[in-house]
């Protein structure tokens, strides 16, 4: 009897440490949902992420802006609408080192952007412009690493060789995208194209490569009274500019929605890369 009785004690103990007895074993299911839902459901601790992740978003921007320092430190900005109204505002280097940003200039993903819309006859440009001024007869290298949209505009032109006078005068050099380009009988479409002028010849246009949609790496060198193009480090073409010996020169990139021809259409250049030598 006494047997019987210990035997259905432990088997009630049992019982009872079963249902009422497991408070530990749900305090701690409690536990691990709690650690989950802090770590993922918390207002707080979401809020906290977001501001983290924006303050490094921020600080990579940041850093990736500081890439542009040295050419930014000899360039400045110029934007231009040829409507009459508008005209010509130049940033110059000092705020241009401040990183700003505008609608036809900004920063995304660690690029410089040149985005413009052009509406009809009035033209537009968005263009950094290296000072200063030097020689065909010297030894001179512009590179940058970029993509080019295509568009809805008969062209644009995304790097220049200019030159510096008193009055306006057709720039010798501007590497171009074309849509639809007529040379020589016949037709290149969404292609590249050097446009080239000689004050005694007058234009010459010279297609290049394909657009691809994809980053390429240009350079536009000058040297010994030569002009070199590279894209994508295999030499496309190779220029005489000996008339051009007297012109104060000096290197553009950007955008710049050239073309006589009245049009629609918006035109981006992303910049990941820019660099100027000079020897």
């Amino acid at each position: 009897m006494c047997s019987l009785y210990k035997t259905f004690v432990f088997i009630f103990t049992l019982n009872v440490l079963g249902c009422g007895g497991g408070g530990g074993a749900p305090a701690v299911v409690s536990s691990d949902n709690e650690e989950s839902s802090v770590g993922v459901t918390s207002p707080a601790y979401g809020k906290e992420t977001e501001e983290t992740d924006a303050a490094e978003n921020e600080e990579s921007q940041a850093s990736g802006k500081e890439k542009f320092a040295d050419p930014f430190s000899s360039s400045v900005l110029q934007y231009e609408v040829t409507d009459g109204k508008t005209g010509k505002v130049t940033t110059d280097t000092e705020t241009l080192l401040t990183y700003p940003e505008m609608e036809y200039f900004y920063f995304e993903n660690d690029n410089v952007v040149f985005d413009l819309t052009r509406q009809g006859k009035p033209k537009k440009r968005s263009e950094l412009r290296q000072y200063p001024e030097w020689s065909v007869a010297g030894n001179h290298r512009m590179t940058a690493t970029l993509r080019l949209s295509d568009s809805t505009i008969n062209e644009y032109t995304w790097m220049q060789l200019h030159r510096k006078e008193k009055t306006s005068v057709k720039p010798p050099l501007r590497l171009t995208w074309a849509k639809a380009q007529s040379i020589g009988g016949k037709v290149y479409q969404d292609y590249l194209v050097a446009v080239f002028y000689h004050e005694k010849t007058g234009y010459k246009k010279v297609p290049l490569v394909p657009r691809t949609g994809q980053e390429i790496q240009a350079e536009l060198r000058v040297y010994n009274h030569q002009v070199f193009i590279s894209l994508n480090g295999n030499l496309v073409h190779v220029e005489n500019v000996s008339d051009w010996a007297d012109y104060k020169c000096y290197f553009k990139a950007g955008l710049y929605l050239s073309g006589s021809a009245a049009a629609e259409g918006r035109a981006r250049v992303s910049m990941s890369q820019l660099a100027y030598s000079h020897q």
